[in-house]
């Protein structure tokens, strides 16, 4: 349980569109203190100010909340490129840390955070929010309890028409949603993965890309994002030989739905039919309650049970690193057209109880 009687005094780094979103939820929490809000933006530290009255301080600086004595923990929420220099900068000055995803594009430095959080006893937490989604958590009740019998394979589909980033490409951008939901609920990583992807908009950033992760037990997880695309798509498919689960982020009404169909083997069969059969598995098209709950919510009271009181997370510097060594391995690959590279670190993530 929290310890009622703490209250975790933070600054934030970055209220763009979607920093926004993140203070309003850490603003909200009962036992986050909100002392000072940073933005290089002067407009859009005044649009912090006219749309959630926070009464903090305001400045411009990183290096003043780094500074400041009373600040806690730290939450960024800036362009990638910006992660490793501001989350270092944070740890450095004795803070915990909140950072969005992904915390670095470089094994090296992502590993370097890691053991610098260790090293200071601090807690390092990065925004994977769909860890925090009530329907990925269905999803992985469902794989869980064995209703989909075994997974053959995963498919998932992030696609839009803009925004387009100047610092990353959509593979950094987009898809590390994708790879930290497989790798939860797999609770795996990958052993190899290959990637190809083109850059149409001449920036030399991917504007597109198709992702193909190879798990153990012969899963296989295929991604494609892309920011060029006018079909807006959110949807992630889980193949099993008993049954499919798909989830539909931008269906409001029905984000999960559950398909008893799929295809196996039959135990016995006579001889004359030869080594196996195949078996067809046709039943119901379900659609499971979800709770309707934000995952910011979710996630900010997280960082909070971390801080506060210890209590263990999937978004640790773990597995942030994970990800980051998936995503560095698919852009090694991207720029050998497709060849498969295999992953840096291929530790089994632990299951959270």
């Amino acid at each position: 349980m929290i310890n009622t009687n703490s209250k975790i005094s933070i600054g934030v780094i970055g209220v763009g569109h979607w920093g926004l979103n993140i203070l309003r939820n850490f603003a909200n929490h009962p036992l986050i203190r909100i002392a000072a809000i940073c933005d290089a933006s002067e407009p859009a530290l005044t649009r912090a100010k006219l749309m959630l009255h926070i009464e903090c301080e305001y400045v411009t600086d990183p290096a003043k909340i780094m500074d400041h004595p009373d600040i806690d923990a730290v939450v960024i929420i800036t362009p990638t490129e910006t992660h490793f220099k501001l989350t270092k900068a944070a740890l450095e000055a004795g803070k915990h840390v909140y950072c969005e995803k992904p915390l670095t594009t470089d094994r090296v430095s992502c590993r370097l955070l890691k053991d610098l959080a260790k090293a200071r006893d601090l807690k390092l937490m990065t925004g994977f929010t769909f860890l925090f989604n009530t329907g990925i958590a269905k999803v992985k009740e469902l794989i869980s309890s064995g209703n989909l019998g075994d997974i053959y394979y995963l498919t998932s589909t992030r696609t839009h028409l803009g925004l387009i980033r100047e610092d990353v490409s959509s593979l950094w951008d987009l898809a590390p949603h994708d790879v930290s939901i497989m790798n939860y609920l797999l609770e795996a990583v990958p052993e190899k993965v290959s990637a190809v992807g083109a850059s149409p908009l001449s920036h030399n950033r991917a504007d597109f890309g198709f992702i193909n992760l190879f798990y153990p037990g012969g899963i296989i997880g295929q991604i494609h994002v892309s920011w060029l695309n006018s079909s807006k798509e959110r949807l992630l498919k889980i193949i099993g030989s008993k049954a499919r689960v798909e989830f539909d982020d931008l269906n409001m009404l029905e984000p999960v739905r559950f398909f008893q169909k799929g295809i196996g083997f039959a135990q016995h069969v006579e001889p004359e039919f030869g080594g196996f059969k195949h078996l067809l598995r046709d039943g119901d098209i379900l659609s499971p309650r979800i709770e309707s709950k934000e995952p910011l919510a979710t996630m900010t009271d997280a960082f909070v049970r971390l801080v506060l009181d210890n209590e263990k997370t999937i978004a640790d510097a773990d597995f942030a690193c994970a990800v980051t060594n998936v995503l560095a391995a698919a852009h090694e690959s991207l720029y050998k057209l497709g060849a498969p590279v295999d992953i840096v670190s291929n530790t089994i993530i632990q299951k959270i109880l």
